[in-house]
């Protein structure tokens, strides 16, 4: 043990004051000899035997729940173990800070801790699959104020390095936060712009004027030049007080901000908290009765954001009535004045994926256009540069080595910002990488699909002046982005990429009404995955693109046009699946009563975009063949009455025994 132990100096029950003083006088290392409530685990395997080494805290849960009354400390553990089912509530409270994870050992990360009662551990969730997270329900020591500048702690140090979060949020906070995180891009941040005090004002604004005591209003900007702050939130439905034009006149002289939702209300206070005059709302700064000034101003969404010196993001927030200011974000149980102990958060994967603003169609080119962000969250603020992703806690996401959707996107838009911003020309496929992101967010109104997409075709136009816009693709890749399907479920683990037969696959819908072409992406809703990022060997031929509304038109939410391709063509027929939960992926034969055995006339992988269940024939053309011209990846064809034909499926079909002789060379039209 040291020999001198940090004292704990606030009121905490009896078991509470037993175990931190213990943590820190072991050092934060497990024992060869423990004092008096410590149990080592058996040395016999058991499921409870990764808990490790334990401390035994309260008897029962309703012991913990009235002790949670008076200690901090057991307010902290009740408020984020009751919410779990009653079962999981059997048996006595122990805190674990060594369990085991089967692939990296025991924690080492010095005050981190786990809760479970004693009868319940082998049904305790894990939660994250990531490797090297930390389990749901635990625990850390945290320091409670920031790192001083200069010092640095190393990652074992965790009691050092991580900072505790205020339990409520003020404006020194929020200042506080934001200062030292620009002090960080200013120094260490190449890939960050230095300053943006030159920008253009949108075309609207919000004045809040010199001082919290001034009325704000509406102004035309006129091309003045100003810091500004911009909000990305989710409407959540009708939002009250938008601008119209009865009132745009009035709001020129003056707003009562007790009228505006609490969103706007809250992105109010934050401009001010950072010494910003301006503020945009597009609720407030876009004439919502008039759709000449919403397309006009639509088209202009990517200097909007990219424009603002920070973009305030609600990213919990599930209507513009909500609000994000919280005024009790996370429990805190002060342990002197160095130390405190609060919940150890979810892997910011899994948290990001569930917050409403991520799953909002809009925000993605918000998020994508803006540098810097700074996102409110439940519990803590989060700061997103074009460099990284620091959160109020001290951690760092780089989103690097990570396979989750929401660290692809953290790549994705720091790649898209620093070529932007140096001007150096994007990869197509960072399209592509952005549609698979962009497909799995929601919209209230399905036309706004291609319009919410404009700021970010905007982005990579302005590294390639000359691509043509058609439908949400772009014509001189048209071949590659041509070959997207339904997303499936690649299992972790599965070294060769490609569908099998029992591989879960997203389901798509049709819009209301036609939104698009049926070869693009945007006829359909739901998550798809873009064949181009995994595969190569095109070997269809472009003729035509006929684009009858919509080409280079970027805010254009009917786009309209046909495609003539020359390729090898065949006919074939459509066996479905199984009509059971979870098969979608069916076969082609040539003829419908061919054997689903025999290699010669069979190509595996097929799924259909809409109707999976109805045996049909229909057509295909060879987009693609790969890996010695065994793996092809096929467009599934409805031949129409007047001979063109719809897109109605895709199919990837690996390790092909089929002649290719048994294709022609056609041209044909798709609409």
């Amino acid at each position: 043990m040291s020999p001198a132990p940090t004292a704990i100096t606030r009121p905490l029950c009896e078991l509470c004051h037993q175990f931190t003083s213990n943590l820190f006088a072991f050092d934060f290392a497990r024992q060869d000899s423990y004092p008096p409530r410590w149990q080592s685990m058996d040395s016999g395997w058991t499921p409870e035997r990764a808990w490790g080494d334990g401390f035994r805290h309260h008897e029962t849960f309703q012991d913990l729940s009235e002790s949670a009354k008076t200690c901090n400390l057991c307010n902290v553990l009740y408020a984020d173990l009751a919410p779990m089912d009653s079962a999981l509530h059997q048996g006595w409270l122990g805190l674990y800070p060594w369990w085991s994870a089967a692939r990296m050992g025991e924690n080492t990360q010095k005050g981190h801790f786990r809760a479970g009662f004693r009868e319940s551990l082998a049904k305790m969730p894990w939660g994250s699959s990531k490797i090297g997270s930390v389990p749901l329900h635990s625990f850390k020591v945290c320091r409670r104020g920031p790192l001083r500048e200069g010092e640095e702690v190393t990652w074992l140090d965790a009691h050092r390095r991580f900072s505790a979060i205020p339990t409520t949020i003020g404006s020194s906070d929020i200042s506080r936060a934001v200062a030292r995180w620009q002090q960080v891009c200013s120094k260490d941040h190449k890939n960050c712009a230095e300053g943006k005090s030159d920008q253009e004002l949108p075309t609207r604004v919000i004045d809040l004027g010199e001082n919290e005591a001034a009325r704000i209003r509406l102004i035309e900007s006129n091309d003045e030049k100003a810091p500004y702050a911009a909000l990305s939130h989710c409407w959540g439905g009708v939002i009250p007080a938008i601008t119209t034009e009865a009132n745009k006149t009035a709001r020129s002289d003056g707003m009562d901000s007790d009228e505006l939702p609490q969103n706007f209300k809250d992105a109010i206070h934050v401009a001010r908290a950072l010494g910003i005059r301006y503020l945009w709302i597009d609720a407030l700064c876009i004439i919502q009765d008039s759709k000449a000034d919403w397309f006009r101003e639509a088209g202009r969404m990517s200097s909007v954001y990219s424009g603002a010196s920070v973009v305030i993001s609600a990213l919990d927030s599930e209507a513009s009535t909500a609000g994000f200011l919280k005024p009790d974000r996370l429990l805190s149980a002060e342990l002197n004045d160095e130390y405190a102990i609060q919940k150890v958060f979810p892997e910011i994967d899994d948290y990001l994926e569930a917050c409403p603003l991520v799953g909002r169609g809009w925000c993605m080119q918000e998020r994508l256009l803006a540098n810097p962000i700074l996102h409110f969250g439940k519990e803590q603020m989060f700061w997103e540069c074009q460099s990284e992703f620091a959160c109020e806690d001290g951690k760092k996401y780089t989103g690097e080595s990570d396979g989750h959707a929401m660290a692809k996107f953290v790549m994705i838009r720091k790649r898209i910002g620093v070529s932007a911003a140096n001007g150096t020309q994007l990869e197509w496929d960072a399209w592509y990488q952005l549609l698979e992101e962009y497909t799995t967010r929601k919209f209230t109104v399905s036309s706004d699909k291609l319009p919410a997409l404009a700021g970010a075709a905007t982005l990579l136009k302005s590294t390639r002046p000359g691509a043509t816009y058609v439908a949400g693709l772009w014509k001189e890749d048209i071949v590659r982005g041509l070959l997207w399907c339904a997303h499936y479920y690649h299992m972790p683990g599965r070294k060769v990429w490609g569908i099998s037969l029992v591989d879960k696959i997203s389901e798509l819908t049709k819009p209301p009404a036609k939104r698009a072409p049926s070869w693009s992406w945007a006829s359909l809703d739901g998550q798809l995955d873009f064949w181009a990022l995994r595969t190569k060997g095109f070997v269809v031929e472009v003729l035509d693109v006929a684009m009858s509304a919509g080409e280079n038109e970027l805010t254009e939410a009917l786009p309209d046009g046909t495609i003539k391709l020359r390729g090898l063509v065949a006919r074939m027929f459509y066996h479905p699946p199984p009509d059971e939960p979870g098969r979608d992926v069916g076969i082609l034969t040539f003829g419908e009563a061919d054997s689903l055995d025999d290699k010669s006339v069979t190509l595996h992988g097929c799924v259909m975009d809409v109707d999976r269940r109805s045996p049909r024939f229909c057509s295909v053309v060879i987009m693609s063949q790969s890996n010695g011209n065994i793996d092809w990846y096929l467009l599934v064809l409805d031949e129409c009455d007047d001979g063109s034909y719809m897109r109605i499926g895709m199919c990837t079909a690996h390790n092909v025994h089929v002649d290719p002789k048994r294709f022609e060379t056609t041209d044909i039209l798709i609409i």
